[in-house]
């Protein structure tokens, strides 16, 4: 999940590989607001407005927000016209693109198709004739640019929220899910008192939905990041189930297997919040003791 701070950053990143650093130009909004538009480039004639929604949402919310924001921005373009010609040295701009972290909908392609016939229907002498409105998230650019603006990041926080209530109770009704938390309570009974173990089940339900959701988060928003730290945990779990733990009590094993996980994570998103880290950690840990990798000693 990207803020748009971070966004406006990271596409910046993905446009100076598309284009070149030096045909790249930030219009600032600060100065009397923005024209709709974010970052342009005259060498292509291409105006870029960067947009990332509020996650976690749903695709038709995703899609209502990125319409509505393709459609007032354009009004903001056509508004601003004579400065944003002035910019495009008086050249008619070809493409007008909304950079997003995701896109998932053909509603907003329909939309986008439709703002394209308004406006060449306008003959506006500062659009080309051929001029189109697009949506690009992240699938248009290649693994190296997306890895490469990653790593410059200063650090990648996603809000994931605590599962409410609600969201568990749907989760525990869920195929399989008892048997989980069934496996969790034996599991969890060796390391804590019979007056602590529901809450120790209700924590490890807790950290492990949240986990799924940041990892799902990744997923759309940051797919190479997210696939580097499938990999590293997918690691880390065949290697404990071969292996087994090095410690001998419960709290060691916990401890060890949060500790050489939280390690490996950091390993492969190094700009990955330290919230974040621990979300995952402590959700794939949890994950294991509810299935089968993570086991702890018999008590005597």
């Amino acid at each position: 999940m990207w803020n748009p701070d971070d966004w406006e950053i990271f596409a910046l990143g993905l446009l100076n590989c598309r284009h070149g650093v030096l045909n790249v130009h930030k219009v600032p909004a600060k100065d009397q607001g923005d024209l709709g538009i974010d970052y342009y480039c005259n060498k292509d004639s291409v105006a870029y407005q960067c947009y990332a929604v509020e996650e976690p949402i749903g695709v038709a919310e995703r899609a209502k927000k990125q319409k509505d924001k393709i459609t007032r921005d354009l009004g903001k373009l056509q508004k601003n016209n004579v400065i944003v010609s002035k910019l495009f040295l008086g050249a008619p701009i070809k493409r007008w693109v909304l950079l997003s972290p995701l896109h998932d909908s053909k509603d907003v392609n329909i939309h986008c198709a439709n703002k394209t016939t308004e406006l060449r229907s306008k003959a506006l002498p500062y659009l080309d004739t051929d001029f189109e409105v697009l949506i690009h998230d992240q699938a248009f650019f290649g693994a190296d640019a997306l890895t490469l603006n990653a790593a410059q990041l200063s650090l990648i926080k996603l809000s994931i929220p605590n599962p409410t209530n609600p969201q568990i109770s749907s989760w525990e009704k869920e195929k399989g899910s008892q048997d989980l938390l069934s496996t969790a309570r034996t599991k969890l009974a060796k390391r804590t008192t019979p007056q602590k173990l529901e809450d120790a089940v209700a924590d490890a339900t807790r950290y492990h939905l949240q986990g799924a959701a940041l990892m799902s988060a990744l997923r759309s928003q940051a797919p190479e990041l997210h696939d580097n730290l499938a990999t590293v945990i997918a690691s880390r779990r065949r290697h404990l189930e071969f292996a087994g733990p090095t410690a001998v009590t419960a709290s060691g094993i916990l401890n060890d297997e949060i500790m050489n996980l939280k390690e490996a994570i950091k390993g492969a998103a190094p700009n990955l919040s330290p919230e974040n880290v621990d979300q995952l950690v402590f959700g794939t840990v949890s994950e294991w003791i509810m299935q089968c990798p993570l086991d702890f000693p018999d008590v005597p």
